[in-house]
């Protein structure tokens, strides 16, 4: 199978868009939440938000621009790969999408739970406690949220990294770690939704793609420095007299 001009440039296209996010991640999914987030203290937590509001809005933002280039990476990966296989290719593209969307919506979670903390019609009417409870509610949802649209997202990157390896584009062992990455990551976050309450999720999360956090490394450092490599056609078989 030949490899055209628009596949090399998608490749390094989703290779740079793969690790820009991964940084970017890094600020908005784990610095800000860590700064801001305490475990089992929704006051603690309340309080965090009040007094940097700005920093956990500015996460909230930098998220929405992360699940924007998230399509751009798809579409990139959809350019690449269907040529291998047009309906799996699509099938991805639309998983990776609906996680985007999912994600990008949840930031209202977020959002939410700030403006009931900083003198919103609700602030009046209820109590500091009632007021912590209830943005840690909304904490707790964004949490949720979050876990679900991983799922879509292994759903997604698992397809993609399943048509890496039956095209040999990128090193078989890279893309079949790729595929048993997202099959951990789609069934750790769905025994998070189906066993755990909203509280538990951040942990399960990290845990569960730790295995595809060294894929994604890997495969963007690959894809965006060295590109992709058509497959070696196979030898003839041996005629015999």
């Amino acid at each position: 199978m030949t490899i055209d001009g628009s596949q090399r440039t998608a490749a390094r296209v989703a290779g740079f868009v793969l690790l820009l996010l991964m940084a970017a991640g890094f600020f908005s999914q784990a610095y800000v939440p860590g700064q801001i987030i305490v475990a089992g203290d929704a006051a603690a937590t309340a309080r965090n938000i009040v007094a940097s509001e700005q920093l956990f809005r500015i996460g909230v933002a930098v998220d929405v621009l992360i699940f924007a280039a998230d399509i751009v990476m798809a579409v990139a990966f959809y350019m690449l790969l269907k040529k291998v296989n047009p309906g799996l290719a699509l099938l991805a593209l639309l998983w990776r999408t609906a996680q985007s969307t999912i994600m990008a919506m949840n930031g209202l979670s977020f959002l939410t739970a700030s403006s009931v903390l900083s003198g919103s019609d609700t602030a009046s009417a209820l109590s500091p406690d009632q007021l912590q409870a209830l943005a840690n509610t909304y904490v707790g949802a964004h949490a949720a949220g979050f876990n679900l649209g991983l799922v879509f997202l292994a759903l997604g990157n698992g397809v993609f990294a399943y048509l890496l390896f039956t095209s040999k584009y990128v090193p078989r062992a890279l893309s079949a770690w790729g595929v048993l990455a997202y099959v951990v990551m789609a069934a750790g976050n769905l025994a998070t939704i189906v066993l755990s309450g909203p509280e538990d999720t951040a942990g399960g999360v990290m845990i569960h793609y730790l295995p595809a956090f060294f894929f994604e490394v890997i495969a963007g450092g690959w894809l965006l420095f060295k590109g992709v490599r058509a497959p070696m056609p196979a030898e003839p078989a041996p005629v015999h007299g």
